[in-house]
Order: structure tokens, then C-alpha cells, then sequence
């Protein structure tokens, strides 16, 4: 099985219009890696501008998030997100965050098929057990700075590939805050998988989640909006119905506060919050072998009303 996603992906970011950055990579002394990355400033550095305010630009880099599985849309203030086939890979082996870069020793955050290039994180992509080693490579980036030719390098390292291409963009534009909510299907397969439910007996996703304010409160509110608003239908062949009430952020102790309060109370720190936390508020899980649903959670409205 080729899916080519990172090829597929490559091709779509491609497609966006707005400034480029070139970084030819030569081998050296010490080190034999050597190819071309392409960062695209999608409102990295040109805030006047600010082309990371584009929602087609966001819907386009969410798609390519997804190796281009899955579909985006955004409808009556929420973004709605399909994945039809290969849910795990299109989620869990790229879609989700957690290739994490640092750029003059700021923090940035790398998503999409690139990551399953590099194998970032390991025992996921071993576990899904679908392997790519593309030519060309697709990243995501969520980053206050451009990436510089040491990043480049590392990227082309790690994918071992010889043309790479990364959307860069801030985590508080629009671009950025399409990208978290795309995620509401990733965040319950990544609460499946934490539970050690094999993923791989999914057999398509798909949901829903409000989008709140673009403020200076987004990082809280975009959390806010998926614990407490997010809709996910998940097919699996064969469940185990002993996991249902685990599964949906309402079974977590923090369940019920603000995400800011959460967030304040572990100490800034997201490695304190319990994990249960970051999962969808509701989810349904349909299992095709019995044709049973079972429901976990439930739509928190006194908590989305306010962000909305």
C-alpha cells in the first residue's frame, strides 16, 4: 500500500500563494545531508498583512495536515472535518501534534505526513505500522519564527528526504486556530489510542467542533471549544464496550472548569493536566461488526456559549 500523502500533501501546499523562503541544503564536513525546504510565510512575519488570516489557506494546510485524507469545511461557525478511509494514518501518524523544533531557542510545533517521515513519535508510527520514505516531504509548523537553515537541515535529516515544504504560521491566527480545531477527530483517536484501543480497526471518522473568538485568549478557548464542544463519530470494527466511559473529556476530574483554570492550576505546565482532559466532548462510537452505537459524553453548552 502507497497512499503517497507526503507527495499528495507537497503538491497541495504548493498551491498557496504567498511569500517563500528558499533553503538549499549542502552537505558538509560533518554531515552528508543535503536538499531544498521550502517555508511558506503564511503570516509568520508580515503581520500587517497578515496572510495567516486566510481561511482557505487554513483549510488548505489542515487538509494537507491529514495527507490529504481527509476533507475540511467550515459551516455555521463550526468546522466540520470527514475522514473517510485510513483514519489512523491520516490522524495519528500525521495529523497530530508533536515534532517539536527550536528556532533561537523559541519553541515551534511540527505536524503533518513529514512527522511519519521522520518517525516522529516512534512507537505510534511503528504501531500503525504504515511507512513512508517520500522524496518529497510535507510540515506544518506552528511557529512565532521562521525557520532558519538549521532547522532545514534537521528536517531533511530526520525525513530523509530530498525536498521538503513547510507552511509556517502562528498559533494565534486564523490559519493557526483551523488547524487546532481540525484536530477534533485526531483528539478522539488519540484518546482510543491512549487507551490502547487498536486504532487500526477504525474505519473512518468524522466531527465536528464550534470555533470561538480569535483573541488573546484563543489558546485557552480552542482547547475550551473541543472539551466541551466537540462532536466525533468514530466506525470501528469490534469494540470494547468497557472503554466507552473513558473516553469523552467528561471523564476526566478537571472535567467541568474552563481550560484557563486548568491550565493555571497544573502550573502552566500541560505535562501536569490529566490526559483525560483532551478528549472530545462527545463521542459516538459505532461498531460495524454488531451495528451497535455507544455514546460516551455530552455537549457542554454554559461553557461554549461563552466562547462562541
Amino acid at each position: 500500500m502507497n497512499l503517497e500523502v507526503n507527495e499528495k500533501a507537497y503538491n497541495l501546499l504548493d498551491t498557496i500563494e504567498t511569500e517563500r523562503k528558499v533553503i538549499n541544503v549542502e552537505g558538509g564536513e560533518n554531515s552528508n545531508v543535503s536538499g531544498e525546504v521550502i517555508v511558506l510565510d503564511i503570516g509568520v512575519t508580515d503581520k500587517t498583512k497578515d496572510a495567516g488570516s486566510n481561511v482557505k489557506s487554513g483549510i488548505t494546510t489542515a487538509e494537507a495536515a491529514t495527507g490529504c485524507i481527509g476533507k475540511i469545511s467550515i459551516k455555521d461557525g463550526k468546522i466540520y472535518v470527514s475522514i473517510p478511509e485510513y483514519p489512523s494514518i491520516a490522524t495519528l501518524s500525521c495529523q497530530m501534534a508533536g515534532w517539536r523544533f527550536k528556532i533561537n531557542n523559541e519553541i515551534a510545533i511540527g505536524s503533518g505526513p513529514a512527522k511519519m517521515a521522520a518517525r516522529v513519535p516512534k512507537e505510534t508510527i511503528e504501531r500503525i505500522g504504515y511507512f513512508e520514505n517520500p522524496k518529497k516531504a510535507a510540515l506544518l509548523l506552528e511557529t512565532n519564527i521562521m525557520p532558519n537553515e538549521e532547522t532545514a537541515r534537521k528536517i531533511l535529516e530526520k525525513t530523509k528526504a530530498k525536498k521538503v515544504i513547510v507552511a509556517a504560521f502562528r498559533d494565534d491566527s486564523v490559519v493557526g486556530l483551523i488547524n487546532v480545531l481540525a484536530r477534533v477527530v485526531e483528539m478522539g483517536f488519540y484518546r482510543l489510542d491512549y487507551l490502547k484501543f487498536d486504532t487500526n480497526r477504525a474505519v473512518s471518522g468524522e466531527g465536528f467542533v464550534p470555533i470561538p473568538k480569535l483573541n488573546t485568549e484563543i489558546m485557552y478557548t480552542s482547547n475550551d471549544a473541543l472539551i466541551y464542544g466537540a462532536d466525533v463519530t468514530i466506525n470501528v470494527n469490534g469494540w470494547d464496550e468497557n472503554l466507552t466511559d473513558k473516553i469523552s473529556s467528561s471523564s476526566s476530574p478537571a472535567y467541568g472548569k474552563p481550560f484557563k483554570d486548568i491550565f493555571t492550576e497544573a502550573g502552566g505546565d500541560f505535562y501536569k493536566i490529566d490526559l483525560g482532559i483532551f478528549a472530545p466532548a462527545k463521542i459516538t462510537i459505532i461498531d460495524t461488526k454488531n451495528n451497535k452505537q455507544y455514546v460516551s459524553g455530552h455537549i457542554n453548552d454554559d461553557i461554549i456559549n461563552k466562547i462562541s
